[in-house]
């Protein structure tokens, strides 16, 4: 019998922690204060995707180096305003019918619409391709709504 009343002790006093946690909870709310009229700019922009495979056709790897110098004299010149540059892994279906998987760079490139841009991201598409044996770059375009 003297195993019951420390049972039964280490149970109220569970049962007491439990209740003083659960009580002791405080619900908070986070709120995001509206931004003054004079500070919010909504504009429509276009948006470009461009997905870089690191894969050589012809086999080898594009280097971080030879990717940072591409950026740097092909990309960044053309978009002067920004850009964002994400590492991803992709997977496509080349045109020989052969499954591909390769390391992959993203660039996001929001701007203005123009000829002269949507001539600028035609401009490095090419010269990846031709630069770095590739069959191609895709491009994903969209219409989207910014606030600065």
């Amino acid at each position: 019998m003297p195993t019951l009343p420390i049972t039964l002790n280490a149970l109220f006093l569970g049962s007491l922690l439990l209740t003083s946690s659960v009580g002791s909870l405080i619900k908070v709310n986070a709120q995001t204060p509206a931004a003054p009229a004079h500070l919010s700019r909504q504009n429509t922009f276009t948006k470009d995707e461009l997905y870089f495979g690191m894969s050589k056709r012809r086999g080898g790897m594009i280097s971080e180096a030879q990717w940072q110098q591409f950026l740097n004299s092909e990309i960044t010149p053309r978009f002067r305003d920004g850009l964002t540059v994400l590492d991803a892994y992709g997977q496509y279906l080349n045109s020989a019918g052969i499954l591909s998987r390769e390391k992959t760079k993203v660039v996001t490139l929001i701007y203005s619409p123009s000829p002269e841009k949507n001539q600028a991201i035609n401009e490095i598409i090419d010269t990846y391709k031709q630069k770095f044996q590739q069959e191609s770059v895709l491009r994903v375009t969209s219409i989207v709504q910014v606030t600065f």
